[in-house]
């Protein structure tokens, strides 16, 4: 949205019967989490619906890693990339930053899908 003419743009592309933004980029964990839900906030009303495509975006190897929460909270915070024994316990619920922005994401409206169909969109 900070773009020069971004929201001109986007609203253009509205205008002439675009409702889905796809969005892919680097990383997903920051810049595409960010930007989708902004775009999703601001536009949404007018009847957009942004959609972030896994598949196109990626982030460093080490935000992949599940963690519990204390580790997690310990690598958001400090970037200390660490796992503890409650990394491993069956019963502990984990996540990695991938997954916490997906779920930041979801949580904005934004669609979030591991690879985007483009079959309706494709014309022969």
């Amino acid at each position: 949205l900070d773009a020069a003419g971004f929201g001109a743009w986007l609203g253009t592309m509205m205008r002439s019967g675009v409702t889905t933004l796809v969005v892919g980029g680097c990383t997903t964990t920051s810049c595409v989490r960010v930007s989708s839900t902004q775009i999703q906030r601001s536009f949404c009303e007018k009847g957009l619906q942004v959609v972030v495509d896994l598949s196109l975006c990626g982030a460093r190897d080490n935000n992949y890693v599940p963690r519990c929460q204390a580790c997690m909270d310990r690598y958001m915070m400090y970037q200390v990339d660490v796992t503890c024994d409650r990394c491993v316990a069956p019963d502990v619920p984990l996540l990695s930053p991938v997954d916490k922005a997906a779920e930041d994401m979801r949580k904005a409206g934004v669609q979030v899908v591991e690879q985007f169909d483009w079959t309706p969109f494709v014309e022969e």
